[in-house]
């Protein structure tokens, strides 16, 4: 029986797609959002029978805009203002991978043919994220970027995720959590609908979590009250993926960065949720089962664990294409 040229291109390219794939090469464009990424999924991969090479190109809260205005400045070879990490599951010796010519710092068009990537990912620095405004034409130019420098990889957006109520952004903006969750959640559906772009729905996933708890916070301490807290304490987020508090010294240029005191992280990822955002990867690009997935981080409560699989699995189908 013969088979029509168009049905066997689409078999072919259903098999290629890196949608379906069962090893794929991923080059994160980002930040403190994205580079987190390495902490979990390397081992979520492994668990789930998949080859990894996953690489991170971090400057601390960078915007689109700032990304594209380094990739103007790139013209000049030795501007390298990424520090540029990775994780290659494909390679026995860290040195043997394509990218380790890298070395710890380099750009964007540098990295984007230091190997044949597969997916490339995008995304917006998480204060601008609820707002579209912010985006354009910095995404345009980026993927225009990517596009040229890349042209086998698919663009994939990573879905950032909205703040505890420990933030002062939501204070001033006038938004809850939830609220910020469906700004952003918007503004990147139109990112996604401009280019015809898939999602990696982290942010969908760490609502639902958050709902499905539930994340409920009982008081939100005032700064007096943190500041009252004696060492070893700690600030109880809850169950919520997202927020931290550790005693340490400040960020340099703070007035008060050489005390050693409290400090409270609103915004970012903590241990449980880098669990949570690997497996929305892993059902995401692989579509793989992470429901099925045996590997849990050590300390985090099974039921907990099962919980994250299952919001992943489900904000990744609600995102599938």
């Amino acid at each position: 029986m013969k088979i029509a040229p168009v049905v066997i291109v689409a078999f072919v390219m259903a098999i290629v797609s890196p949608a379906f794939a069962k090893q794929l090469k991923v080059l994160m464009v980002g930040n403190s959002f994205s580079v987190c990424v390495l902490k979990q999924m390397p081992q979520c991969a492994a668990d789930a029978g998949v080859v990894l090479d996953l690489a991170s190109l971090y400057i601390g809260g960078c915007p689109l805009e700032k990304h594209w205005k380094n990739v103007e400045m790139a013209k000049n070879e030795n501007f390298k203002p990424y520090s540029f990490s990775y994780n290659y599951a494909s390679v026995k010796n860290k040195a043997d991978a394509p990218v380790a010519k890298l070395g710890g710092k380099t750009n964007i068009p540098q990295a984007l043919k230091a190997d044949k990537w597969d997916v490339v990912t995008i995304q917006q620095a998480s204060p601008k994220s609820p707002f579209p405004e912010t985006y354009e034409p910095f995404a345009k130019n980026l993927i225009a970027t990517i596009r040229e420098h890349a042209p086998q990889a698919e663009i994939v957006i990573q879905q950032t995720w909205s703040y505890t109520p420990y933030s002062s952004f939501l204070a001033r903006n006038k938004m809850t959590p939830k609220t910020m969750y469906t700004a952003v959640e918007a503004a990147y559906a139109k990112l996604a609908e401009r280019y015809g772009l898939r999602t990696i729905p982290t942010g969908c996933a760490v609502d639902m979590y958050r709902d499905r708890l539930p994340v409920k916070y009982d008081k939100v301490l005032t700064k007096a009250e943190i500041d009252a807290i004696a060492k070893p304490g700690l600030i109880d987020f809850q169950g919520d993926p997202a927020g931290s508090s550790k005693w340490k010294k400040g960020r340099k240029g703070q007035k008060d960065a050489n005390k050693v005191k409290l400090r409270v992280d609103a915004s970012h990822l903590n241990s449980d949720g880098h669990y949570l955002q690997a497996c929305t990867w892993l059902a995401t690009l692989f579509k793989y089962d992470v429901t099925k997935l045996k590997y849990a981080p050590e300390g985090l409560a099974p039921e907990r664990a099962a919980l994250m699989r299952t919001c992943a699995a489900e904000a990744a189908s609600m995102y599938a294409k």
